[in-house]
């Protein structure tokens, strides 16, 4: 049976896979069902939906039977909804499947990051740190899901990392259970609420920035979708950061940093020549890995059930930032300026909020 700490990580990468395979896929889905790109924030904003109707009661369920079981109850789910969009006769039923593909991963991600600070209770930094390296390189995968496609068609493409998904599910239910204290940690709202503009910024970026290069700098729909991986790259340095917020002393630094630099990023990206966009992208992605592994871990370090505390931040971010994401494809529509400059005042907002809390709580 393969180690629970790798399978995890495994698992993370195929769950981020299936968070940004839809970017690439996006308008051919589009012209399929004959939907207005106007339209196409609707469906990563039906994700986040099902993703954040889940989040407390995973850390509660996880806490009680096993975070690993109902980690891999939610792969299993996940897979299915994947394998389930790829049969949809309509719009509407895509985005019906999209949001049951969220409370799958709604289950997944706060009760999977309580196994890993179970596993390392003396390293909790390094090991968010990993667990979002492994988000940011299965979502680089992701962006790339476009040559599947471009072979297979987009629908196969959605079914075939279900399977696998399921397959990891399955695996995560057979170890023995991972608990710990069901409590509620709503004191990590204030990195909630801090941090929901800047991870709303992001997951409109990682979301749209394809659909955007596409529409409005020309470029092609598969290799529109392998400039935008670049924010996924900074995934390799992911646990680096971690260790940052293991150390002490400069986390708090470090996350005003990361959340101001993203916001240059951001405001670039209109004018920037093409070449540069995926330096651009690589920048806007490193920050954010940075910035929400430091929240993720002052908030769970002290906290007697991390799920709960993931959970909490999870869905504040989720319930205030899906709306960044049907704001962009609006923006985008009014003029392909706007919506980086929205993204950008969102992440410099999230820079001096999570400083003032920071600060706050020393």
């Amino acid at each position: 049976m393969l180690n629970l700490f790798l399978l995890v990580l495994l698992s993370r990468g195929v769950y981020a896979l299936m968070w940004f395979y839809i970017a690439p896929l996006l308008p051919a889905m589009l012209r399929d069902y004959g939907v207005d790109p106007a339209y196409a924030g609707l469906l990563p904003a039906a994700f986040v939906v099902g993703a954040a109707l889940m989040q407390l009661p995973a850390s509660y369920l996880g806490a009680r039977y096993g975070h690993n079981k109902v980690a891999g109850f939610g792969m299993v789910l996940f897979g299915v909804s994947s394998v389930l969009m790829a049969l949809a006769p309509s719009w509407g039923w895509a985005l019906a499947f999209r949001a049951l593909g969220g409370v799958g991963a709604g289950l997944f991600f706060s009760t999977a990051g309580a196994v890993l600070v179970a596993l390392s209770p003396s390293s909790v930094g390094s090991a968010l740190g990993w667990y979002g390296a492994s988000f940011n390189l299965g979502g680089f995968v992701g962006f790339y899901w476009g040559a599947v496609a471009s072979v297979l068609g987009w629908r196969p493409a959605l079914a075939l990392p279900g399977l696998l998904s399921a397959a990891l599910g399955v695996a995560l239910v057979r170890h023995g259970a991972v608990k710990s204290r069901p409590s509620l940690e709503w004191r990590a709202a204030a990195y909630g609420l801090a941090s929901f503009p800047f991870w709303g910024a992001v997951y409109a970026a990682n979301n749209l920035a394809a659909t955007w290069l596409h529409l409005y700098r020309g470029v092609g729909e598969w290799a529109a979708g392998a400039v935008s991986s670049a924010s996924m790259l900074s995934g390799l340095l992911g646990g680096l950061t971690g260790r940052l917020y293991d150390a002490g002393g400069r986390g708090r630094s470090a996350l005003l940093a990361a959340a101001s630099t993203a916001s240059i990023a951001f405001l670039a990206m209109p004018w920037a020549p093409l070449e540069a966009v995926p330096l651009l992208a690589f920048l806007y992605g490193l920050s954010f890995s940075t910035y929400m592994t430091g929240v993720y871990a002052a908030s769970s370090r002290a906290a007697q059930n991390p799920a709960s505390a993931l959970a909490v931040i999870n869905v504040t971010n989720m319930a205030l930032g899906l709306h960044v994401s049907y704001l962009f494809s609006w923006l985008m529509a009014q003029s392909p300026d706007y919506p980086w400059l929205f993204l950008a005042s969102l992440a410099l907002a999230s820079a001096v909020a999570t400083y003032a809390v920071v600060v706050r709580a020393i």
